[in-house]
C-alpha cells in the first residue's frame, strides 16, 4: 500500500509543462532585443528561465544596447555604483 501513496503523491508533485502560446511566442520576439527577461517573464506569465530557455531555443540574441546596458545594471547591482 505505500508504493501505491508514493506513486500517487509523485503524480500530484509533477509539475504540468504549459505550451507556449503563439501570442507568448509573439510577445517574446518583440521584446527580447531590448528587455530583460525578468520584464518578459512578467508580460507573458512565465518564470526567468522559461524565457531564457525558449530565447536560446528560438535562437533569440539581444542587441548591442541591451548588452550595455545589462553590464551596468550588474556592476550597479553588485557595487552599487553607477556606471558613467
Amino acid at each position: 500500500m505505500k508504493a501505491k501513496q508514493t506513486a500517487a503523491t509523485a503524480k500530484k508533485t509533477k509539475a504540468k509543462k504549459l505550451r507556449w502560446t503563439e501570442e507568448q511566442v509573439r510577445i517574446l520576439k518583440r521584446l527580447h532585443k531590448t528587455r530583460s527577461n525578468a520584464e518578459i517573464a512578467k508580460a507573458v506569465g512565465r518564470n526567468v528561465a522559461s524565457v531564457a530557455y525558449k530565447a536560446h531555443r528560438l535562437g533569440l540574441r539581444k542587441g548591442a544596447r541591451r548588452w550595455r546596458q545589462m553590464g551596468k545594471e550588474n556592476i550597479q547591482h553588485r557595487w552599487g555604483k553607477q556606471e558613467g
